[in-house]
């Protein structure tokens, strides 16, 4: 697995007109530290050339350097040496890098790209609709970007209304987000209506770049009575379980209400998933006239989550329906409120943790804890609110596949219904009946259907589907099935069992220090009931690998699925010793044998360090190998021996060093000898094969 990350940072963007960028590569550790070793990376630009067959070169520039002591490499490149404007080259750099950690050899690699664009600042409309409804305010916004996505605020942006050949202006500032809201009267609007957003060129005449307008064609929204309904935009992301104010518009014509005005229904649905999950109504009295506003509280739960359409619709006295849809972006959750924590979040290796663990009442939980190295290897395959929520919610109301054979949403009242919003739907057939559309609504015959969807938040899920969620995640590479826990529920106080995964309550002697033996891929991997009471505590013994612990966790009851913020834990301690062994060595193979002392502490140490005699083993330290010696704050020692494995099977090395009490100073410092950790040993098996 990789002890460290190779991690890239170059503009997002480089504009036509730059002449240098700069470009930053930095390692850290697992555990958060920076590695000190040799960065080789190379900035490449792809260049097409049309022969036959068709032929692609690259123009690269090669760097190469030392981290610095917070184990970054920064550097500056000019690109006189690349064409950023040609039509034949490509519009992106590619850099590669790769990082050689010092002493180990040790190598990680990692790529990133940025592209190659003219400094253009882009106007766009956003939260506008391509209709608008004479008589009800038309509201949009108008948001100004650089090239490189980033907003301009404080610029003056023009909003130009063509109707009927006469052209209207209105000039607008951008506020810290880049953007500008509108409200534009519609009551003398008739057919199409052209919006173009523009930058005000005569305030900003200095800027050194293009300018790319926005534009908006408006058709007039139809009513025979010109009456209408309009749902206000809920813009922002909204927050689950958390009730949100709709604001509704309305007009009517007095000759759609009649002679005789009547209390009227206004109902509107909460389309999520396919299915209706909430219905409301709002009864509009005879007094409320034909013109206002209303507003209703709209319950924002998990069902909605991530994305969700409100109809709002009412039948006029005439037999006209007004309708109305918006559509709502709700914040990932789930009906299963679920949380996980260790009660420390930096610990020493095989110190001894409480984990405490929150869900519905009835709930089973599957909890894992992996190495942080295991996810570098693969980080899209983590399970995430986000994956699951994909899972869940392949449109927010119809799929294409829902509707009836023969039938489409463009015609007919497919295109009626559609437009409002209203699910379209497929007839159970039955021998010997037939079937019609009458009146524009769902034929009482007719069943909704949907996709199947995993719906995990409405099933009642057992152990089998629950290992078919675990299925999910990105399996341990050295899992061991029989993982067993310690549980301490809190309203109980029952214990379940201890076993393997490291989870005992026995307390960890400290003095003296025991060796390091136990470094697992895979801490935890468990399944946890938790009890009526709706929480749980385990007790957990950290592994004694120095590195950081990625926890999740996610539970199904009866309420349905719930998914743990991911939470980690760092096992760390100032003063220690690392082995970098190969998997396995033939045996009668000669092999180096690497250990690297680290010290983090604030003082010098002076170290010795000591490779424990082994009959399986054949040990030949070379003559100019000095096994002491001093490390300083923030630095790493390395030490070799030449070594040779003359049994099979698997060989425990065992290294340790020792922080020594001296009066000789280390530079111009005199060494500490720690309090506490003073010793620190290793033990890992070497497997030899034939």
């Amino acid at each position: 697995l990789p002890k460290f990350e190779v991690i890239i940072d170059l503009p997002a963007v480089v504009l036509e007109k730059d002449k240098k960028i700069q470009v930053e590569i930095c390692g850290r550790y697992t555990y958060g530290k920076p590695v000190q070793g040799k960065v080789q990376a190379s900035l490449c630009q792809h260049i097409g050339i049309w022969h036959s067959p068709f032929v692609q070169t690259q123009s690269c520039i090669e760097v190469s350097g030392q981290t610095e002591k917070n184990g970054c490499f920064l550097t500056e490149v000019l690109l006189t040496a690349f064409n950023l404007t040609g039509f034949m080259y490509g519009k992106k750099f590619r850099v590669q890098a790769s990082l050689v950690e010092d002493g180990t050899g040790l190598e990680q690699k990692n790529t990133k790209s940025c592209d190659i664009l003219p400094e253009i600042f882009t106007v766009t409309f956003e939260n506008t609709d391509d209709f608008y409804k004479p008589g009800i305010p038309y509201t949009g916004t108008m948001l100004l970007k650089r090239a490189d996505g980033a907003v301009m605020p404080q610029k003056q942006l023009l909003l130009v209304v063509r109707q009927q050949g006469k052209e209207r202006s209105q000039t607008f500032l951008t506020d810290r987000s880049g953007r500008v809201s509108f409200e534009l009267e519609t009551s003398g609007w008739s057919d199409t209506v052209t919006l173009r957003a523009q930058v005000n060129e005569t305030a900003h005449a200095q800027n050194d770049g293009t300018y790319q307008d926005a534009y908006a064609h408006l058709s007039p929204f139809f009513s025979a009575s010109r009456s209408f309904l309009r749902l206000r935009r809920l813009e922002s992301e909204l927050p689950c379980g958390q009730p949100q104010q709709l604001w509704v518009d309305y007009i009517f014509s007095r000759k759609a209400l009649g002679p005789e005005p009547k209390t009227l229904d206004v109902v509107f649905l909460a389309l999520a998933k396919g299915t209706i999950v909430t219905v409301l109504r709002k009864e509009l009295p005879a007094e409320a006239g034909l013109r206002g506003s209303f507003s209703l509280e709209l319950p924002i739960g998990p069902e909605l989550a991530p994305k969700a359409k409100v109809l709002g619709y009412a039948v006029l006295p005439n037999g006209e329906m007004v309708a109305d849809i918006t559509e709502l972006t709700v914040a990932k959750c789930f009906p299963n409120k679920v949380k996980m924590a260790f009660s420390e979040d930096r610990a020493l290796p095989g110190s001894a943790l409480r984990m405490e663990l929150v869900a519905a009442p009835g709930s089973l939980c599957a909890v894992r804890a992996v190495d942080r190295s295991v996810l570098l290897l693969k980080p899209e395959a983590e399970l995430n609110a986000e994956a699951v929520s994909g899972g869940t919610a392949q449109g927010s109301f119809c799929s294409p596949r829902d509707q009836p054979l023969g039938w489409s949403a463009g015609t007919g009242w497919g295109k009626r219904l559609h437009r409002l919003g209203c699910p379209l739907w497929r007839p159970v057939m039955a021998p010997g009946r037939s079937y019609s559309w009458a009146g524009g609504r769902c034929p009482p015959d007719f069943v909704p259907s949907t996709q199947v969807y995993f719906q995990v938040y409405k099933a009642q899920l057992r152990c089998r589907d629950l290992w078919i969620l675990i299925s999910a995640l990105p399996f341990p590479v050295a899992f061991h099935s029989q993982n067993f826990y310690l549980l301490k529920e809190s309203d109980a106080g029952g214990v379940l069992g201890t076993g393997r995964a490291g989870v005992t309550a026995v307390p960890v002697q400290e003095e003296p220090p025991a060796p390091r033996t136990y470094f697992p891929e895979t801490w935890l991997w468990d399944l946890v009931p938790v009890g009526e009471g709706g929480s749980a505590e385990m007790t957990v013994t950290v592994p004694d690998a120095i590195t950081k612990w990625e926890a999740g966790m996610f539970c199904t009851s009866p309420l349905g699925l719930g998914m743990a913020p991911a939470t980690t834990l760092t096992a760390f301690k100032p003063f220690f010793v690392e082995l970098a062994l190969p998997y396995a060595v033939v045996r009668h193979e000669a092999f180096t044998l690497v250990a690297t002392v680290f010290n983090y502490l604030r003082q010098c140490l002076r170290v010795q360090v000591t490779l424990a005699e082994s009959a399986e083993l054949e040990v030949s330290a070379s003559a100019d190998e000095v096994y002491s010696g001093c490390i300083c704050a923030d630095e790493a020692r390395t030490f070799r021996w030449g070594v040779r494995a003359t049994n099979l099977g698997e060989v425990n090395i065992t290294v340790s060093t020792e922080a020594l009490g001296s009066k000789e100073l280390c530079g111009n410092e005199m060494p500490v000898v720690p309090a506490q950790g003073r010793v620190d040993t290793v033990i890992k098996p070497l497997l030899v094969q034939v």
